[in-house]
């Protein structure tokens, strides 16, 4: 039996692909990079035991963003096979994420493998909160370079109090100090990573912080110049207004002195 046309739904409501808006885009963005932010915390409280209720609830919270995010750019996509090739992190981090996932690994007898998957979620996370990081902070030139920073710093930290806790004895805020050192490249040597995972972790925020603390000077020098540009352009604006003002008073006389006569 066949039907009318007209009473198939695709002639009568058109299936049009959704498409996400600059202002939800942005917030998508954001809740990536907050989401990246709290990931931090949360693994270096699990790795240390702690066993709070709200814990968890933050690392479930965590995981739902991520794949969230991931669920709503793929549907709203132009091309959906593209984005997950150019996307292949996201879908890697989703399952890196999974919160029961280093339960089951210790249930099945390779709890050696739970630092180094928290190690790689910490890694994969930190990436794609920079990713998505330019997009939410593209006009702040300044603001953009302090909190890649900041992630750089606290990412770099995390991860090499769980590929090298015996490095960082003080803790986290030990990591913390020894990433920013690293990443600023005036390296104490107080804390030194013996692992090769631990020197590449130093490699990657030496090489980072080179080019955050060049970018950081341009963006400085940039803002100096730009104030004395502006200084010397509202000098010239006001010379050029005392000009047309004397030449407009020039004017009338002249034209006062013409009616005169």
């Amino acid at each position: 039996m066949t039907y009318p046309r007209l009473l198939d739904l695709r002639y009568i409501i058109p299936m049009t692909r959704p498409t996400l808006g600059p202002r939800v885009a942005w917030w998508v963005n954001f809740a990536i990079v907050v989401g990246t932010l709290a990931t931090i915390p949360v693994i270096i409280l699990l790795d240390q035991g702690v066993d709070a209720p709200w814990v968890h609830v933050a690392d479930w919270t965590i995981w739902v963003i991520f794949l969230a995010e991931y669920l709503v750019e793929i549907v709203c996509a132009p091309s959906r096979s593209e984005y997950a090739r150019r996307n292949w992190i996201s879908p890697l981090v989703i399952v890196l994420s999974f919160p029961p996932l280093p339960n089951l690994l210790a249930t099945v007898r390779v709890a050696r493998l739970v630092r180094l998957l928290r190690f790689s979620r910490v890694a994969g996370t930190t990436f794609r909160g920079l990713t998505e990081l330019r997009a939410v902070l593209a006009v702040r030139g300044l603001v953009y370079v302090g909190v890649t920073t900041l992630l750089l710093v606290l990412g770099g930290a995390a991860a090499l109090e769980l590929v090298e806790p015996q490095s960082v004895r003080g803790g986290y805020l030990d990591g913390v100090w020894w990433a920013f050192v690293t990443a600023s490249t005036v390296g104490y040597g107080d804390i030194a990573p013996s692992t090769f995972w631990g020197r590449f972790i130093a490699i990657v925020l030496m090489l980072a912080g080179i080019g955050l603390m060049s970018t950081f000077s341009a963006s400085v020098t940039s803002y100096f110049v730009g104030q004395q540009e502006a200084a010397e352009l509202r000098e010239i604006r006001e010379r050029l207004a005392r000009m047309e003002a004397l030449l407009e008073s020039l004017t009338q006389k002249a034209s006062g002195s013409s009616a005169g006569r």
